[in-house]
């Protein structure tokens, strides 16, 4: 469980199965437009993508054995309670199924293009565990727009979103989502992108011993400060812009909600990044970032809730 990172594993799925049903499902049916993808083929995408990342997981600690037995031995997992084979090989069956229910569901779509989505996400992972995290920003943004993806697959194996229209609610009614898909895409790649660079920081030391280019490495401590700071302040205009429009909807509940558990643990967040300057107080940061996380999730929920039952 370790390993895989479990809880980032759950992070994954909650985000599919919030937005299938809390924003896709609730915008087609009110448009009476039935869901395609039925419970359990979506629950096999979700199952493939999380199996997948949890591939990932095992061949980013696979491929950083060495250094992390030197550097972070508090931390090692793999050659002390997994050996080295065990591991390859979990990583091996992990992405093997991935891929394998992803082409199943491709093929029952119709779309075996689909299913190369799959392939590609598992050749991003392995190379970036194997060079391009060690590269200025480049590692960063490519795990950030993974991280986008996610909220894209369930669209993506949705055909009904795709069709033609014939009325203009339906219309409307995909507008819509495509329009909470870019919102949450852009907060899941901006969020992962601070919390990346964040936990770069949190081992400066280690990736600094084997030469390894991350942005931490390269800059000084208040350079990587004022980088965090200045994604927190884009995605706070962009919450606060939302928020003006919720006040000018009438959607006060939404509002509120939004300044409570996202704009406000942001601007706090922002707060205690500007004197970071060790490990300790990047891992904090992180955390912080991972419950901003969870509220940017509880949202949707919350949201639908607003709309459907706290009228």
């Amino acid at each position: 469980m370790r390993l895989t990172r479990w809880v980032n594993l759950v992070i994954i799925a909650l985000s599919m199965v919030l937005f299938q049903y809390c924003v896709i499902r609730t915008y087609l049916y009110a448009a009476d437009v039935p869901l395609t993808m039925t419970a359990p083929y979506f629950a096999l995408l979700v199952l493939a993508v999380v199996l997948i990342a949890a591939g990932g997981n095992v061949v980013n600690d696979y491929l950083d054995y060495e250094q992390d037995a030197e550097h972070r031995p508090d931390r090692v997992i793999i050659g002390r309670d997994i050996s080295l084979d065990a591991a390859f090989n979990l990583q091996l069956g992990l992405n093997v199924s991935g891929i394998l229910i992803g082409f199943f569901l491709a093929w029952h779509f119709g779309n075996l293009r689909l299913g190369y989505i799959f392939i590609t996400a598992v050749a991003m992972l392995w190379l970036y565990s194997q060079t391009l995290k060690k590269y200025f920003l480049i590692g960063n943004v490519l795990i950030a727009a993974l991280s986008a993806i996610v909220f894209v697959m369930p669209v993506l194996f949705e055909p009904r979103l795709s069709d033609f229209f014939q009325t203009d609610f339906q219309e409307m009614a995909a507008h819509s989502i495509h329009a909470q898909l870019k919102l949450y895409c852009f907060f899941a790649f901006i969020v992962s992108l601070m919390r990346e660079i964040i936990k770069d920081a949190e081992d400066r030391g280690a990736d600094a011993a084997y030469n390894m280019n991350t942005l931490p490495v390269v800059l000084p401590v208040w350079a990587v400060n004022a980088v965090v700071v200045l994604l927190m302040l884009i995605v706070a205009g962009v919450i606060a812009y939302i928020e003006l429009f919720m006040w000018q909807h009438g959607l006060k509940k939404h509002f509120w909600f939004s300044i409570f558990f996202l704009q406000f643990p942001l601007v706090t967040n922002m707060f205690t990044v500007i004197p970071a300057r060790n490990s300790k107080d990047y891992h904090n940061i992180s955390v912080l970032l991972k419950l901003l996380m969870f509220f940017g999730l509880l949202s949707m929920p919350v949201y639908y809730l607003f709309i459907t039952v706290w009228k």
